[in-house]
């Protein structure tokens, strides 16, 4: 018997026309996500059908299951759950489950989700198995351990057929969904940072997209819109301004248009070491490809508005102590050639009562702090709650002055042990000019080098087991200043200096633990400033300190001007 090749084309047509008109997703581990696109090209019913399953020991759950998203929209058109009158009751089943529907959508086109997620809300933590194979050692004994096998591979699975349905690119879709975006970044990964600058000509009405992670005390992967001049956060994302984005509990959304006025801004979005569109370690959210931020123009006119972005010029730092790790010590001179203003940006570690990660700027010839990083005046700098930021603008007058930033042992930038803040690489003190025409007022200079105006002597940096002394003459009566940094406590000083008269050898000025104020740090560091006059004559400072706690050999937090450690004469102002 002869079968034309007519007859042999057409009947590969039929099959390919009908191969065509379904859709299935199975074969999914724990943990890991698949997507399916289709477009339907008239109003119909689709036909879903599939085996779902809900796997759990004492304390751990494992769900199987799936959901429609509405390509253009980003609604969901169909979710599991919602055919066991919603999640709580979905969880409640134990094992594999059969489900079998008629669902009516629009023509248009749609994406189709199943994964095998971990769920977290029955015990309020969270747990990553690294192996299918630890999966099944935990879950199942080694009777039952087979079986589960071959139906997690062959009987676990989601099917969607219909004689209208097509199967499409899921990335085309994607690309569709974000073509009249000026701003997109989406399917985040573990440890990512995005930046993108954007102008605006006239006010304009942006819709703000955004997926990520949080709690109510802390988010961990999330976005950002910030003035580039004024640094003014003009949108941040955050538990308060979020709703559930579905799955899990700690993932956000955030869906809604806002008003910027003209100027230039910077978008970001920065994810934690867990839980994105690479991996998740819960059940992901409904629309998980745009985990990230999505910034589009709200109509055609706003759209007119975007123009390709020219940072400021006086956006650049003008002093940077940043990228700072564990257990530094980091400081920079600048001076200023005018009275200006200063915009502080200072990222670190704390809480309101206590900073542990901090910066503060000196005044270079009198040692007076200008500027402290206190808790209390912080906000939430991103990610775990005890990183904060303080930035606002300082006025500063013409002079030289030394800023300092310190850390301590844990939770820095590259050695985080919480969730990592919004602006990582920023961990540290910042410094910009407010106005571009003071950016070349501003040098800076090394610290260990500079030599104060009014400088008559000094001993300073003192280490541990220390006899220091050092001679100076006065040609005239001459009101000085005198500054001394030291160790005391219980009344006691222990690291210490005093002034003596050589010509009569007695002691004018010793450091007396009742007259110093805290000196920063711990609360050992003391600090006295006296003003006092000093006849014509040959006098010597001196400074003693014990076998702990002196310059670089700190047995707690130092003081705030650590280079001040020790004793100096100047002339009075």
């Amino acid at each position: 018997m002869r079968i034309s090749a007519s007859i042999i084309l057409l009947t590969i047509g039929l099959l390919s026309n009908v191969i065509a008109q379904q859709i299935t997703i199975g074969d999914i581990h724990p943990n890991n996500l698949e997507i399916k696109a289709f477009s339907l090209n008239s109003d119909q019913d689709i036909h879903i059908e599939g085996t779902g399953g809900v796997f759990r020991d004492e304390y751990r759950v494992l769900i199987y299951y799936g959901w429609i998203l509405n390509a253009k929209t980003r609604k969901v058109e169909w979710h599991l759950f919602d055919e066991f009158k919603g999640y709580d009751h979905f969880r409640e089943k134990d094992g594999m489950y059969d489900f079998s529907l008629d669902v009516p959508l629009e023509a248009g086109d749609y994406e189709l989700y199943f994964v095998g997620a971990h769920d977290n809300r029955n015990w309020g933590g969270e747990w990553s198995l690294n192996t299918f194979e630890e999966l099944l050692d935990e879950i199942f004994d080694s009777r039952d351990r087979s079986k589960f096998q071959r139906s997690m591979q062959e009987d676990l699975f989601i099917k969607v057929s219909s004689n209208g349905l097509r199967e499409a690119d899921v990335d085309d879709f994607f690309r569709n969904a974000v073509r009249d975006s000026k701003v997109y970044f989406g399917r985040a990964k573990n440890e990512e940072t995005f930046e993108q600058g954007f102008n605006l000509t006239n006010e304009t009405r942006v819709r703000v997209y955004a997926i990520g992670e949080g709690r109510k005390d802390d988010t961990f992967d999330f976005g950002i819109i910030m003035n580039a001049v004024t640094r003014e956060r003009v949108f941040e994302m955050n538990y308060r301004n979020t709703s559930f984005a579905g799955g899990a509990d700690k993932n956000l959304k955030v869906d809604r248009v806002i008003t910027l006025p003209k100027g230039s801004y910077l978008a970001s979005y920065s994810t934690d070491d867990s839980h994105s569109y690479q991996r998740w370690n819960a059940l992901p959210p409904d629309d998980p490809q745009f985990w990230g931020i999505t910034l589009t123009p709200e109509s055609a006119q706003d759209a007119e508005n975007f123009a390709p972005y020219d940072p400021p010029k006086f956006v650049t730092p003008v002093i940077e102590l940043t990228k700072v790790r564990n257990d530094k010590m980091e400081s920079i001179g600048f001076t200023l050639s005018k009275d200006m203003d200063l915009r502080i940006l200072c990222l670190g570690e704390g809480d309101y009562d206590e900073m542990h990660d901090y910066g503060w700027i000196v005044d270079a010839n009198t040692r007076k702090t200008v500027w402290k990083m206190n808790g209390y005046r912080t906000d939430h700098a991103g990610g775990a709650s005890k990183n904060r930021k303080f930035e606002g603008v300082v006025s500063l007058d013409k002079g030289d002055y030394i800023a300092y930033y310190v850390t301590d042992g844990s939770h820095a930038y590259g050695s985080w042990n919480s969730s990592r803040p919004a602006e990582e690489e920023r961990w540290g003190l910042t410094l910009w000019a407010t106005n571009s025409e003071d950016m070349n007022a501003i040098i800076d200079f090394n610290p260990n080098e500079y030599v104060a105006k009014n400088l008559i002597a000094e001993i300073v940096m003192v280490g541990d087991d220390a006899y220091e002394k050092k001679s100076f003459e006065l040609d005239q009566p001459t009101e000085v200043t005198v500054i001394a940094v030291g160790e005391g406590e219980d009344r006691r000083m222990f690291d210490y200096g005093w002034i003596k008269n050589m010509d009569t050898c007695k002691i004018v000025w010793e450091m007396d633990y009742y007259d110093t104020d805290h000196a920063g740090g711990a609360r050992k560091n003391r600090m006295a400033v006296e003003k006092l006059t000093l006849p014509k004559g040959e006098y010597r400072i001196y400074y003693e300190s014990d076998g702990s706690h002196s310059f670089r050999h700190w047995n707690a937090d130092p003081p705030h001007d650590p280079n001040a450690w020790g004793i100096k004469v100047m002339k009075a102002e």
